[in-house]
């Protein structure tokens, strides 16, 4: 009895090794730089493979992908992104409604999914650009904060029989930067060589609001005593 066992324990143990070294092992660190002042700022990664054997990957066929999830305080132009994917620059798909005039107490939360198939997985670049939007204003006014979550690194093998190393959990995203179809991804792990971000971002003085409001009121008065008075002439 105990020779049986021995063969069935020496197969599984086979095949879990072949399984193993079937996979691809994708380990890939990130650097991540904001750049520009004020509310239109600018991100730059820079994605690096690590011990990873690039030839087998081509042939592969998975691809990889990073999400960025945009909080209300903050938006992507759905237009600079249809530009950027027209003129090559970037493949990208937007996921949610945005509304590029809202202030951030009247918009929502929105995803980025930036498609990195057909790079050269060793070192490749990434440019989003990212606008901050307008807070409500506050007592003594001041800077509001937005905090810059991390993007989440996905990968997929659509081709069967290829995979990557490890258990990873599943997540459904858009396939491509059309976002008509949804496929499933495995999200990666990835060392991450940048800090958490804070931006900062000036707002209103609510102390400033009857002098503004005066003032307002007053130059609304002048202008249209102003109008009413050139087309009173002009009717003479």
């Amino acid at each position: 009895m105990q020779a049986p066992i021995l063969a069935t324990i020496l197969l599984i143990y086979g095949v879990n090794a072949n399984y193993n070294e079937d996979c691809l092992n994708l380990q890939v660190s990130i650097s991540q730089k904001v750049e520009n002042e004020g509310f239109h700022r600018e991100i730059n990664w820079l994605i690096e493979s690590l011990d990873l054997n690039h030839d087998e990957w081509s042939r592969s066929y998975c691809e990889i992908a990073l999400r960025l999830n945009i909080p209300s305080e903050m938006f992507v132009n759905p237009d600079e992104i249809g530009e950027l994917n027209r003129t090559g620059q970037i493949s990208a798909y937007i996921e949610g409604y945005v509304n590029v005039e809202t202030p951030a107490h009247e918009s929502n939360e929105h995803q980025l999914y930036v498609f990195l198939r057909g790079h050269d997985i060793r070192k490749m670049s990434v440019r989003v650009p990212i606008h901050l939007r307008y807070q409500r204003a506050v007592i003594a006014g001041g800077f509001g904060k937005i905090n810059l979550s991390r993007p989440s690194l996905v990968a997929r093998c659509p081709i069967a029989g290829r995979r990557l190393c490890g258990q990873k959990q599943n997540v459904v995203a858009p396939c491509d930067s059309v976002g008509i179809y949804k496929c499933d991804w495995e999200n990666v792990t990835y060392q991450a060589l940048f800090d958490d971000v804070q931006l900062f971002v000036p707002i209103g003085d609510l102390d400033d609001f009857p002098i503004v409001a005066i003032v307002s009121l007053l130059l609304g008065c002048v202008g249209s005593i102003y109008i009413l008075s050139v087309l009173s002439t002009t009717a003479v």
